[in-house]
């Protein structure tokens, strides 16, 4: 029997006729010196995918799968790693956005002891191309919400990246069942992961056909996330965190509506009358999330806890005065609306930074993935 090859590199393509060859070309430029596969996991392409994939099969070390009952990019890779013969195994896109040149550095991390190697946009030497304000903003924002909600991923800069190397041990005998298109969250957040080592690289724009990425693809993102969020049980203290927030917005919405209904500030007062009930929701949250939400990791004292609380709290505080004004006196909405929507952006800021600092993990409470 042929001894195993040293890497499995599965390229999930749909409709990647024009890419096919060149990224075909680039791979065995990169790893001639390598024993290497390369297995093409085709969605059944209207555009003849699979046949030019089969016809290079001539010519490189290339396996063909062609999936025509099923489609997704997830389920390709790990149909992929089914197939799989290599002790390490790796994922890049066809489409050219992912450099093959980089591959090597990825597998000598993988020989010096990583046991996942992610070529990562957000380290210093990495970086996208030609990328609009707002795509970059909700790339930024979708890796904030992974790495806030799931500690497993924490540490890593870039786990959306979809150009990776991981050892074959890392997902033995490991379920996963990723949704949509993030597979490497799924590998960080189940996988037998110790050690991640991040390599720089640029994300290129497309040289041939359209984006898969869109608005479903969003929302299965999120879904993947809360799905990871809920093993790990951090959606849990998010869930309890939100139960105290909503007994703050109680508290801030009674105090502002006994002002303005009651004691008659009103009008011009409005904003004056929000500013009392503010206060005091502030720290009766602090109290609660304290004793309950983030009760095992109080590190510290709770004298030195408060300020930085208080002081997080500042700028939701400072939004939602100024929200509460724009939305009251400018687009004319109903006070106790106005109010609540405040509150809500509010919430989700004062969580965040209460948890990355406030309640920071001790230092021997780490999640396990080290990016060395």
């Amino acid at each position: 029997m042929p001894s195993p090859p040293l890497l499995s590199l599965i390229v999930p393509t749909y409709n990647e006729r024009e890419n096919l060859p060149i990224v075909a070309e680039r791979i065995h430029k990169a790893l001639k010196n390598y024993d290497y596969e390369v297995i093409i996991v085709d969605d059944n392409s209207p555009d003849g995918t699979t046949q030019l994939a089969e016809s290079l099969a001539g010519i490189y070390p290339i396996k063909v799968i062609c999936r025509k009952n099923e489609r997704g990019l997830a389920s390709a890779v790990l149909a992929g790693f089914d197939h799989a013969k290599g002790e390490v195994l790796g994922v890049i896109d066809a489409d050219l956005q992912h450099p093959p040149e980089r591959i090597p550095e990825l597998l000598r991390e993988i020989q010096a002891g990583a046991d996942v190697a992610i070529a990562s946009r957000y380290i210093p030497g990495g970086g996208v191309e030609d990328w609009s304000l707002t795509r970059r903003m909700i790339s930024k924002g979708a890796t904030a919400l992974g790495r806030l909600i799931l500690p497993s991923i924490r540490r890593v800069k870039d786990p959306l990246s979809g150009f990776f190397l991981l050892k074959r041990e890392v997902i033995q005998d490991v379920e996963l069942k990723p949704i949509g298109y993030k597979i490497l969250l799924e590998v960080l957040a189940k996988g037998k992961v110790s050690k991640v080592k991040e390599v720089p690289y640029t994300f290129k724009e497309r040289l041939w056909g359209e984006s898969n990425l869109d608005l479903r693809e969003e929302v299965n993102y999120l879904e993947h996330v809360f799905t990871l969020a809920t093993r790990e049980k951090e959606i849990r203290r998010f869930l309890k965190f939100c139960l105290v927030g909503l007994g703050g917005v109680g508290v801030n919405m009674g105090i502002f509506w006994l002002l303005t209904r009651v004691a008659g500030l009103s009008g011009s007062y409005n904003l004056v009358a929000v500013i009392p009930g503010i206060v005091v929701s502030i720290q009766s949250n602090f109290i609660l999330n304290d004793i309950w939400t983030f009760r095992d990791r109080r590190y510290g004292s709770m004298r030195a806890r408060a300020p930085k609380f208080n002081l997080v709290s500042a700028v939701p505080a400072a939004i939602q005065l100024s929200m509460f004004g724009g939305l009251t006196q400018i687009v004319e909405m109903h006070d106790l609306w106005a109010l609540l929507l405040a509150i809500v952006v509010a919430t989700l800021w004062n969580f965040a930074l209460n948890f990355l600092w406030t309640w920071r993990k001790g230092e021997t409470e780490q999640a396990p993935v080290s990016p060395q």
